[in-house]
């Protein structure tokens, strides 16, 4: 997700990678090999691998919008720290973390996590504004497609390894198809709002604060609605080649319970 905010920015900028995303990089190739070369078995890895994957996710889905933004005319940016793709940068730990690493285990759905908060004032024109709002899925779409390409590389004897691939590759799929649906607070949403009459902007923007809470409504309340996202998504990971079953074994593998 991201938040436009007109804003003042001061400091240096920070240099290269961040120590934290280091440390979830080397997790996730580290828990990978070692599920794919069955150094480790069970759902603690499984679910390990996951979770990681999923900050990791997260970490280059906002550094997506903030790159973009930074390209667009947003000279804070670099003083923001975004670019380091310091997880702890994305957001408060509650909503950035917890949040959508729980729903991400009771429902199966990649929850949107973290935000960005940009000088929306800064960026020019009505391109650049649209341009940063699809900057954060196109990231996550290029997790998903390196996700397919590993699942693919994978050894067709390695099921665990596979299986937590697939359900990785799905969670990354829900999470993409969740973030562009033009619901005020999403990407999909503020893609769109530059091309709004400005009363519409007002309404999107004033339902925008409470977006968290509308979608957890919708996910506790409305078994359609998370259903029809969990079909959806299934079927966009089946169109790029991972077979459901994987998937199926995948979510079963992950379990704790």
């Amino acid at each position: 997700m991201q938040r436009t905010t007109s804003r003042e920015t001061a400091g240096r900028t920070d240099p290269g990678l961040s120590a934290n995303f280091l440390l979830v990089a080397f997790l996730v190739c580290g828990l990978g090999f070692a599920i794919g070369g069955g150094l480790v078995e069970g759902s603690g890895a499984a679910f390990a691998f996951v979770m990681t994957f999923w900050v990791l996710g997260l970490c280059l889905h906002e550094f997506g919008h903030a790159c973009v933004a930074w390209w667009g005319g947003d000279a804070g940016v670099p003083a923001s720290g975004y670019l380091s793709l310091d997880p702890l940068r994305y957001g408060d730990p509650l909503a950035s973390i917890v949040l959508p690493v729980v729903f991400t285990i009771l429902g199966g759905i990649g929850f949107p996590g973290g935000a960005v908060r940009l000088d929306s004032g800064a960026l020019r024109g009505r391109i650049w504004p649209t341009a940063v709002a699809l900057a954060g899925p196109a990231m996550t779409l290029a997790c998903l497609f390196g996700l397919v390409v590993l699942y693919h590389l994978a050894d067709a004897d390695s099921t665990a390894l596979r299986a937590v691939l697939a359900v990785t590759a799905l969670f990354q799929g829900t999470a993409l198809v969740l973030n562009l649906m033009p619901i005020p607070g999403l990407d999909g949403y503020n893609a769109l709002r530059p091309w709004l009459p400005g009363s519409w902007q007002a309404v999107g923007d004033a339902g925008a604060r409470h977006a968290g809470l509308v979608l957890t409504a919708l996910f506790l309340f409305s078994g359609a609605f998370s259903r029809t996202l969990f079909r959806v998504s299934l079927r966009l990971v089946a169109e790029v080649g991972i077979h459901p079953a994987d998937v199926v074994a995948g979510y079963r593998l992950i379990r704790l319970w």
